[in-house]
């Protein structure tokens, strides 16, 4: 997340740099992304256990989290946020637009040589403009874009990611591949969708 969108999004809610840090590692230890050893080196080593309970109270205040949490547990998948907050910073941060990036086939070969699939640069001058993209054609909704990564791991397990990253997302190619995949589409025999795209 760049600097500039950690300033805007601080001072758009009124919330603290702690508070943004805290809201980020929730989120990055729910299930979907597994990382709660992040959240776990704040708690024990960036004094977090003391800070928990009164961030949380301040994060209620604010109409980030919902006020029926009880902060005295800590259970990622529990915490209720604001669903207008989570909207807005989502579209801000670029979190969804650079997860998929980072996902997708990086290359395909074609007659021996290496061609990028994640090129952006016919579209877009900054992955910031490609990640912001991809989210409002989702509608910057997490819960849409949970679903494009589990067609997209399929798909990649399926070898069937021989678009560029700007055809799938503009394409909505995953539309494609949600249907090949609730059809039973097998590897073995072959698709009408197996066909180089625009690099």
């Amino acid at each position: 997340m760049e600097l500039n969108t950690i300033l805007n999004i601080m001072a758009e809610y009124h919330i603290s740099a702690d508070e943004l840090l805290l809201i980020w590692l929730t989120l990055y230890a729910r299930d979907e992304e597994g990382h709660s050893e992040l959240f776990l080196k704040w708690w024990t080593d960036c004094e977090g256990k003391q800070k928990l309970k009164t961030m949380f109270e301040s994060l209620k205040e604010k109409s980030i989290i919902k006020k029926n949490y009880n902060p005295e547990s800590y259970i990622p998948n529990e915490i209720e946020f604001n669903k207008n907050f989570l909207k807005k910073y989502y579209k801000q941060s670029g979190v969804l637009g650079k997860e998929l990036f980072d996902n997708y086939e990086p290359f395909i070969q074609i007659n021996g040589k290496m061609a990028s699939l994640r090129n952006i640069a016919k579209k877009f001058y900054t992955l910031e403009e490609f990640y912001f993209y991809y989210s409002s054609q989702i509608g910057h909704n997490p819960e849409k874009h949970k679903e494009v990564m589990e067609i997209l791991r399929w798909a990649r397990e399926n070898k069937l990611c021989k678009v560029s990253i700007l055809e799938f997302v503009a394409s909505h190619k995953w539309n494609e591949f949600a249907q090949m995949k609730a059809e039973g589409f097998s590897p073995d025999i072959g698709t009408s969708f197996d066909v180089y795209q625009d690099f």
